[in-house]
């Protein structure tokens, strides 16, 4: 695969199969018989069966008839020897389909498992873009954040714990067969994921809409995507009414599948060697960086501007310059009001750390398709405003 925003430009728009609605995790078993298996691998963590998902999705798998092996070493950022243990447990037991119930962690160790068990090795040989030669075991994603955007997505981010990085896995091969959203699980979360993992689905809306590679068809699901966060992210945090999850989890499967198909920018080419290094939230990396790289970025994108404003649900102004304060003044009080975090320093992201931080991201794939290219210096520049 040609590594040029010119090569990533084409209209080409890949989603699994997707189920939502309230109630739908209840469906899984079903699914997962439904692609052939008759052993399940379920990959969940603590944090999900403490409350009481996990037990729901095991009931579900024993009416559908099927028996299933239960896989919880999962760490936020999920690390490579985690990933590789449960590829071998896959082997041990005899399983023949995945299903990942939780947040991104949860569903990127999926991924990275079904891919060792597919094609051996180490997660770090499928590190980039296109390195996965055998197709996956059937693989069902159920997210229960409202940001992650894995279910229906083409990356994997691994955390590798020799170098203290973030590998970033990008293959149609690692996108789900089965994409089964059921916004009643958002209901358990508490209010500082609610914010951090929405402020992950603004990112990925913001930075596909923007990309070099956005299409009509990403473009769709990136406003679709800003409408429902910019209605609901607040009152979501701050009220849990049950119709403004519903929003955020629709909101981050669209802005899912927007990112999936026209990759990201700057904010996530940051984001990823600064989770690495510090183990850090990535919504809450992500809060921090995007109000400086959407500055930085909208100088380049001012033919976008109404189609935004319309997303972000105000009128457009009369001037270029009026629309872009208002867009950076939207996007920031969003963030405020919600109660995100606003500075790299205070997620403990050391001063000496930002030179090497620009540098690694200059080595992400993210990088690539930002409407306006960056150099290290630019990236230092917007750690700095950022600290």
């Amino acid at each position: 695969m040609e590594t040029t925003a010119s090569a990533l430009h084409h209209c080409k728009f890949e989603v699994p199969e997707i189920i939502f609605g309230r109630g739908v995790l209840s469906q899984v078993g079903s699914c997962a018989r439904r692609l052939g298996g008759k052993k399940v691998f379920l990959v969940s963590d603590e944090g999900l069966f403490s409350a009481g998902w996990v037990d729901q999705a095991m009931r579900s798998l024993l009416e559908a008839h099927l028996s299933f092996v239960y896989y919880d070493q999962v760490s936020p950022n999920p690390r490579d020897f985690e990933v590789e243990d449960g590829a071998r447990e896959y082997i041990r037991h005899g399983a023949d389909v995945i299903v990942g119930l939780g947040g991104g962690s949860a569903m990127d160790a999926a991924k990275g498992i079904a891919t060792l068990v597919a094609n051996g090795g180490r997660i770090r040989d499928y590190e980039g873009s296109d390195k996965i030669h055998r197709p996956l075991p059937p693989l069902v994603l159920c997210p229960t954040t409202c940001g992650t955007g894995s279910d229906v997505s083409q990356f994997a981010i691994i955390n590798d714990s020799e170098r203290r990085c973030k590998l970033t896995i990008m293959s149609r091969c690692v996108a789900p067969d089965i994409s089964l959203t059921d916004p009643d699980t958002l209901e358990t979360l508490p209010e500082e994921y609610i914010c951090t993992t929405a402020t992950d689905a603004l990112s990925h809306a913001l930075e596909a809409f923007f990309s070099v590679a956005s299409t009509t068809l990403t473009d769709v699901n990136a406003v679709r995507a800003l409408r429902l966060i910019s209605r609901s992210f607040v009152k979501a945090v701050h009220e849990h009414r049950p119709e403004d999850l519903e929003n955020l989890a629709r909101a981050s499967l669209h802005a899912g599948m927007a990112f999936s198909n026209s990759l990201l920018g700057i904010v996530h080419a940051l984001a990823h060697p600064i989770g690495g290094l510090y183990d850090a939230n990535h919504g809450s990396v992500n809060a921090v960086l995007l109000p400086e790289v959407i500055r930085y970025d909208l100088p380049v994108v001012t033919e976008k501007l109404p189609e935004l404003a319309y997303g972000l649900g105000y009128a457009f102004p009369d001037d270029e310059k009026g629309a872009a304060e208002m867009v950076q003044e939207t996007i920031e009080k969003l963030l405020d009001a919600a109660g995100a975090p606003r500075s790299l320093r205070s997620l403990g992201v050391a001063r000496e750390d930002l030179p090497s931080l620009a540098q690694n991201a200059l080595k992400d794939i993210c990088i690539i398709t930002s409407p306006r290219q960056a150099d290290e210096k630019d990236l230092l520049s917007i750690l700095e405003r950022a600290y």
